[in-house]
C-alpha cells in the first residue's frame, strides 16, 4: 500500500480531528476535509495495518515538522493519523525527499 501524508499529519483522508475513524471496525468510512468540508471515502486503520507492506511517499518542506515529530517520537506525534500506521505482518517504509526529511535526527531512520 502506498500512502501520502498531509501537512497536518493526516493520511488516507483521516485527519487529526477525526482520528477516531482510524479505529473503526468498518473497512471504509466517510471523512470530511477540515477546511472545505469535502466528503471523502477512506480506508481505515485496520485495513491499512493488515497490509504486507506500507510505504509513505512524502515530499516538501511543508511536511518536515510532522515527519520529524513522527519519526523522532516527539511533540504531538500521537495525534497524527500517519503515526498510527504500523503494519502488523509486514514492513513500513518511508520515502522522503531532502526537504521532508530535514527534521529527522541522525540515526533515527
Amino acid at each position: 500500500m502506498i500512502l501520502g501524508m498531509g501537512d497536518d499529519g493526516h493520511t488516507a483522508s483521516i485527519f487529526p480531528y477525526e482520528i477516531e475513524l482510524w479505529k473503526s471496525v468498518n473497512l471504509c468510512e466517510v471523512a470530511a476535509h477540515p477546511d472545505s468540508g469535502q466528503k471523502r471515502i477512506t480506508i481505515t486503520g485496520n485495513l491499512i495495518n493488515h497490509s504486507k507492506t506500507v510505504a509513505f511517499l512524502v515530499t516538501g518542506a511543508s511536511k518536515e515538522e510532522k515527519v520529524g515529530e513522527i519519526l523522532n517520537c516527539d511533540g504531538a506525534c500521537d495525534t497524527y493519523p500517519a503515526n498510527l500506521v504500523a503494519p502488523t505482518l509486514g514492513d513500513l517504509v518511508w520515502f522522503l525527499d531532502k526537504a521532508a526529511a530535514a527534521k529527522i535526527r541522525e540515526g533515527q531512520v
